[in-house]
């Protein structure tokens, strides 16, 4: 491979995170999603800021002719311990005869394990001026089990939320985790091998084919941040923008109610009424239908108004409505005295 595309391809690979970092804070500044990042993304954005930084420092220090791999050794084990904070946030689990998901303590204990380990390598094993070699590897396999495991527990098999607890959080699965840990899973299941490839080819004096097989550990590297990116430009708090199974079912249970209100189902309406909350969902979401300065007593006034005119024009539908549902017919009594007799009224 020509020197000129080696070059280039390393310096796309260290300049590439300003990609996810820029998509990140335009996403997270948007007026539908200010203050409305959850979690995981919030945990991906802070590597994202720190893995910026890092590669600054480790640019500045090529450039002086400075051993950085000090900064290697710290931006693996940054990495290991927020993609482990990620996964325990993503992979909750849900105890026997409970619907609330609970996060699962083998990822803190990972993290601990991970950090000594590599303390120990820094200080008695590979040393601060080498590449951290046996941590990479770790990392590499417990990355790949993390993300083969979200494809099979999430991705493939999960076509409903794992508890209705987690329902309004389900988009996020679907979305800007789908393409993060698609980004994981491309950079962690090629570099481990590359990795191994590299330093066989560095010890057998290979130099060109050394360089080549780290030029396509760049790429992948690449790939990565690519893919981060796009997981943060897909997320949007609006979840109506966001058609995964919640949605789709969100939204056609809405155009159910829809078609209800507009023909004036009395016993849908009767339901509206009696609970201030399903009015203002179904207002919210729908402004077309209920102006925003529509209130709930201004309802009330209008939906007893309809009843009242069915009532004096003794439609089938109201008395059918009425007779089916006594706490309607008692509260339309009291609401409406100058249409009930003495005799009614009792």
């Amino acid at each position: 491979m020509n020197a000129i595309v080696i070059l280039a391809i390393l310096w796309v690979a260290r300049l590439i995170v300003i990609f996810p970092l820029l998509t990140c804070a335009i996403k997270a500044n948007t007026k539908e999603n200010k203050g409305k990042f959850p979690v995981p993304l919030k945990i991906m954005s802070f590597h994202i800021s720190l893995a910026f930084l890092l590669h600054v420092c480790m640019a500045a220090l090529f450039f002086l002719h400075i051993n950085y791999m000090f900064f290697i050794h710290l931006y693996i084990v940054e990495e290991f311990i927020l993609d482990m904070l990620f996964y325990q946030d993503i992979l909750k689990a849900i105890p026997h005869g409970k619907d609330k998901p609970q996060k699962h303590p083998m990822f803190l204990i990972a993290i601990a394990a991970f950090v000594v380990f590599a303390i120990i390598n820094a200080l008695f094993i590979t040393d601060i001026y080498h590449f951290p070699v046996y941590t990479f590897v770790i990392q590499s396999i417990v990355m790949i089990a993390c993300t083969g495991g979200y494809y099979y527990y999430r991705a493939f098999y999960d076509t409903e939320c794992i508890s209705t607890y987690e329902a309004p959080a389900y988009r996020l699965y679907k979305g800007p985790v789908f393409w993060m840990n698609m980004g994981k899973l491309i950079y962690f299941i090629f570099a481990l091998p590359l990795f191994i490839l590299y330093h066989v080819a560095v010890e057998s004096g290979q130099k060109d084919m050394s360089m080549l097989i780290w030029s396509i550990q760049n790429i992948s590297l690449i790939a990565l941040h690519i893919f981060m990116g796009i997981g943060f430009l897909v997320f949007t708090a609006d979840r109506r923008k966001v058609m995964d199974v919640q949605g789709r079912y969100e939204k056609k249970h809405n155009n159910f109610n829809r078609n209800r209100y507009k023909q004036k189902d009395l016993s849908y309406m009767d339901l509206l009424k009696n609970f201030p909350q399903f009015f203002e969902k179904f207002k919210n979401l729908n402004p077309d239908l209920i102006p925003a300065s529509y209130t709930f007593e201004e309802y009330k006034k209008d939906f007893n108004a309809l009843l009242r005119s069915q009532y004096i024009a003794q439609t089938p539908e109201m008395l059918a409505f009425l007779k089916e549902s006594p706490s309607t017919l008692k509260n339309f009594k009291q609401e409406n005295p100058d249409l009930f007799n003495d005799a009614d009224k009792a």
